[in-house]
């Protein structure tokens, strides 16, 4: 099972609050996490540590930060080959992480801006056996409309989370087999508004609501964070509850999840048990400080789901 993450690196900052902040609002930390990160980064990693087979698209700076994230991959046994230096300042990003792992999140884009559908085309032909792209936002929506365009030519699934949300355009909609959101980017992407939507409301809905869009894919996930996920395939609508775990930090658990995800269908497992591991995923990174030395193996999630009692749905 061989997967291309277009992927994204970000120098992680979080700033430990008993609170978020509010507008104006100046407050003391009470603690400081440093780490690399990104969306793409995450995801690519995460699904190397469970089993799967990464090329890592990965634009970086021409700084010193990117020479610690290239030796740092090359420890983990992920190929190089794919690591890009794009511009001269990687990804740089803030956040806040509250008492209960809620957070939120700013990044400067730095590299990943400069990642270019020509990148991408030059690359994809290096790499002929594929079974899976995925995409994510902290890059520009022109190369992932390349890689899902050569994809759709060459028989080769594609997977977008939309995430920092941005409208996606139609068309990359169209290209897309996969789609993974989370609540409030759904919401956003369906017209919902900001009202709280219950699970029973999910489940009853987002067929029709997906129509608004025009969805023609093969499976869209909503997570729902601690109330765990709902999938919609071309037949029916599954709902997913999650692990019961003890949140730190939620920052992660969503690349983890989506890796998560990816690497059961690689693997062929059913749609239940790929949504059941890809919470396994999400739940195990959430219960912890900090992403990337939180990222499971495929023994470690093995392990929790053996280990834990499995939820069930109501």
């Amino acid at each position: 099972m061989s997967i291309l993450v277009l992927a994204s690196y970000v120098h992680a900052h979080c700033l430990h609050v008993e609170h978020l902040p509010c507008s104006g609002e100046s407050m003391q930390a009470t603690g400081l996490l440093k780490e690399h990160g990104g969306k793409g980064l995450n995801v690519g990693l995460a699904t190397h540590r469970l089993g799967a087979e990464v090329a890592m698209l990965l634009p970086l700076g021409m700084d010193a930060v990117a020479d610690n994230v290239i030796t740092l991959l090359k420890d983990e046994g992920v190929d190089d080959r794919w690591l890009l230096r794009t511009g001269p300042q990687s990804g740089f990003g803030v956040g806040f992480i509250g008492p209960n792992g809620e957070n939120f999140l700013a990044v400067y884009p730095g590299a990943n801006a400069l990642l270019s559908a020509e990148h991408i085309e030059q690359n994809l032909a290096a790499l002929p056996d594929l079974d899976l792209i995925y995409a994510q936002f902290e890059i520009p929506e022109a190369p992932i409309r390349k890689a899902f365009e050569i994809a759709r030519q060459r028989g080769i699934r594609t997977m977008l989370n939309p995430s920092p949300w941005r409208q996606p355009d139609p068309g990359l909609l169209k290209l897309t087999d996969i789609l993974v959101v989370n609540e409030t980017e759904a919401a956003s992407l369906f017209g919902r508004g900001e009202n709280e939507i219950s699970v029973e409301q999910w489940l009853n809905s987002l067929s029709t609501w997906s129509e608004h869009i025009a969805w023609s894919g093969e499976l869209l996930v909503v997570t729902l964070g601690e109330a765990g996920c709902v999938a919609l395939t071309k037949d029916n609508v599954v709902y997913q509850p999650a692990w019961p775990v003890a949140a730190l930090d939620a920052t992660g658990a969503g690349d983890a999840f989506s890796a998560g995800l990816a690497t059961a269908l690689l693997n062929n497992l059913s749609l239940t048990e790929a949504l059941s591991r890809a919470c396994a995923c999400g739940a195990l990174v959430a219960k912890h400080h900090g992403v990337l030395g939180c990222l499971p193996s495929q023994a470690e999630i093995d392990n929790f789901m053996q280990t834990n009692p499995r939820p069930k749905a109501g």
